[in-house]
């Protein structure tokens, strides 16, 4: 079985859905995760834990560089994710693969996906920020570094405060570059859920499953997750997925305290219960007046937001 690293930095307080990732994450036994973060984590099982600060990190990486990198938060790392396996390189060693994702997702059960047989004939799997995998070798430790005109340079990007979405597809950055220079090497298919949240209601919208979106909610069981929606002939249908990822998380609630089995339906965490068209129906109808209110305390949170910023600069 191929070994794989999974690297997250992580600084400031973790969202609340994160007991809920950390679960899916302890079900994936045979995975180790990596986390960087100045929060209190103690590391278990396969969940291997460095603490320190962001400033700390931002050493480590300059150190790796002959040039001046700009780290002015920790979004801006989105763009380093491509540079892990030189900057954690003491910690990729004796693993086939090294990856970077997000913490804003459940993890299903990530074998029953990533086999074997994928992992020996492709060095990138996807290829997206909330889940990448790259080969250990020194072709994908170092590919970042490849200069391909009309595509973003690392060093103009590491270099530049502004994020610039290196790290994933439709950026002319490096998962772009890979699909350009080696198309065969790439294993980018959609076994996951990205998920937006439409302006009109809290419903879900799985961004490269439209067809899986009329009513669609979630179920973890059994260290596995299930998409559930009602298809095109009115029945409910499922599926096991690799992971769901939520664009917005900070509009969902945390209703249950059961982290090994539960629902997620529009906007909530909840207890496990039978799912019928008729529960269906009722979850993912329309929340005018919780969305209305969704979006003014959002309002009043980035006005504060821009307030304070502009009396800092002052």
């Amino acid at each position: 079985m191929k070994k794989i690293l999974i690297i997250l930095p992580y600084f400031g307080s973790f969202p609340k859905m994160f007991p809920f990732w950390l679960e899916s994450a302890y079900a994936n036994s045979s995975i180790d995760f990596l986390i960087i973060t100045n929060n209190k984590l103690d590391a278990k099982k396969n969940i291997k834990v460095v603490n320190m600060e962001f400033e700390e990190l931002k050493l480590v990486i300059q150190k790796k560089f002959d040039f001046p990198i700009s780290l002015p938060s920790p979004y801006k790392l989105c763009d380093f994710k491509g540079a892990y396996g030189v900057i954690f390189c003491n910690f990729i060693k004796g693993y086939d693969f090294w990856g970077f994702g997000d913490i804003d997702l459940i993890y299903g059960n990530i074998r029953l996906f990533l086999t074997n047989e994928i992992l020996s004939n492709f060095w990138v799997i996807s290829g997206w920020g909330h889940l990448t995998l790259y080969k250990n070798n020194e072709m994908c430790n170092n590919f970042f570094k490849n200069y391909l005109e009309g595509f973003q340079y690392y060093k103009n990007v590491f270099s530049n405060p502004k994020n610039s979405a290196f790290d994933e597809y439709n950026h002319r950055g490096l998962s772009d570059m890979w699909k350009v220079l080696y198309p065969e090497k790439i294993w980018n298919y959609y076994p996951f859920d990205d998920i937006r949240v439409p302006r009109i209601n809290f419903n879900f919208i799985s961004e490269f499953h439209l067809e899986c979106s009329h009513k669609l909610i979630f179920e973890y069981r059994n260290k596995n997750l299930r998409r559930i929606y009602v298809n095109s002939s009115g029945e409910a249908a499922q599926e096991n997925i690799l992971y769901v990822h939520f664009q917005q998380r900070g509009f969902m609630k945390i209703l249950t305290n059961d982290k090994e089995s539960y629902l997620i339906i529009p906007n909530k965490f909840i207890d496990i219960e039978e799912i019928t068209i008729q529960k269906l129906d009722k979850w993912t109808k329309s929340r005018d007046i919780e969305r209305n209110i969704w979006y003014f305390l959002n309002r009043i949170k980035r006005r504060f937001k821009m307030i304070s910023k502009n009396t800092n600069n002052g």
